[in-house]
C-alpha cells in the first residue's frame, strides 16, 4: 500500500513538472482540402502589410493571428487557414481558433450586423458584418470555397470531439 502510494505522489510529481510543449498548437481535427476545382489564393502570411488581429467587440474578441496549417488550432491565437484569402475587397478568408474563453468562445455571442475587424500590420482595419451563421459537419470543405466578395469566415469547434460540428460565422 505504501508502495502505491509513492508511485501515485511520484507519477503526480512528474504530470505537475511537465509544462506545456514548446508548440503553442494543439491537436485538432483531420485536415480539410480546398473544394474540388477550387484553387489555393495566394496567401501572404508575412506581406509587410499582412493582418496581425482580428477583433470582434461584441463577442469579447481580440486576437492575434498566425499563419496555420489546417491541422493544428493554436492557444490564444486566431490561424489562418491556407489556401484561402488574404482578407480583402474579394474572396474568402477563413480563420479558425478554439471555441475557448478568450478565443473563438466570442463568436457564440455575435449577432447579425456586429463588426467584425481584421486589423493590419501597418495599423489600418477592414470591417466586416456578421452576415450569417452556420453549424456545418467537421468535414464540410464548402466553407473554404473562394468568393468573388470579400468574406471572412470564422470557424470554431462545437465540441472537444474533433469529429463534432463545426460554428461558422460568416461577415461580409
Amino acid at each position: 500500500m505504501a508502495l502505491a502510494a509513492v508511485v501515485g505522489i511520484v507519477a503526480l510529481g512528474v504530470a505537475l513538472r511537465s509544462g506545456p510543449s514548446e508548440s503553442p498548437f494543439t491537436a485538432s481535427a483531420p485536415p480539410l482540402a480546398l473544394p474540388s476545382g477550387a484553387t489555393a489564393s495566394p496567401t501572404s502570411p508575412g506581406s509587410a502589410n499582412g493582418p496581425v488581429r482580428l477583433e470582434a467587440p461584441a463577442g469579447g474578441i481580440d486576437l492575434a493571428v498566425v499563419e496555420g496549417d489546417g491541422v493544428h488550432v493554436p492557444l490564444n491565437l486566431a490561424a489562418h487557414y491556407p489556401g484561402t484569402a488574404e482578407p480583402g475587397p474579394s474572396g474568402n478568408a477563413v480563420y479558425y481558433a478554439h471555441a475557448q474563453p478568450g478565443m473563438f468562445l466570442g463568436l457564440y455571442r455575435l449577432h447579425l450586423g456586429d463588426p467584425v475587424r481584421v486589423v493590419q500590420r501597418d495599423g489600418t482595419a477592414m470591417t466586416f458584418h456578421v452576415a450569417a451563421f452556420k453549424r456545418v459537419a467537421f468535414n464540410d470543405r464548402s466553407v473554404l470555397a473562394p468568393t468573388p466578395f470579400g468574406e471572412l469566415t470564422l470557424l470554431t469547434c462545437t465540441s472537444y470531439d474533433p469529429y463534432t460540428p463545426r460554428f461558422i460565422v460568416i461577415a461580409t
